[in-house]
């Protein structure tokens, strides 16, 4: 049986879970206007299979937060329509998927700066 207290505690992590996603898909969108004020003009090989390599990346990651964001939503969905059911076993598998997802975000955003330097 879950308490309300440890109900709204669940969809209250939710929502900070979804708002880290949408900051961080606002900081993958800057970093791809940064690859873009980057990209003009390069003409070695080596620094366009980079720019190639992190624009991919870039569109891959956002697809990753919006999945993971609307994983999120279904989550609160279903904890809304069943309040007594136990719902920390997928709750901590959504808070690993993030936590990795906020790591190699980190990682890419690091990387993406060594490259430009």
């Amino acid at each position: 049986m879950v308490t309300e207290a440890q109900h709204n505690a669940l969809i209250d992590e939710c929502k900070q879970w979804y708002d880290v996603l949408v900051s961080y898909r606002a900081k993958v969108n800057d970093l791809k206007n940064e690859l873009y004020f980057f990209a003009p003009g390069k003409t070695d090989q080596e620094v366009l299979k980079g720019i190639e390599h992190f624009h991919n990346n870039f569109h891959i990651q956002l697809i990753n937060i919006h999945d993971l964001k609307h994983e999120i939503k279904h989550h609160v969905t279903e904890a809304g329509r069943h309040p007594d059911f136990g719902h920390r076993i997928p709750h901590h598998y959504i808070k690993e998927k993030l936590d990795r997802l906020v790591s190699d975000l980190d990682s890419l955003e690091q990387d993406f700066h060594n490259f430009t330097k």
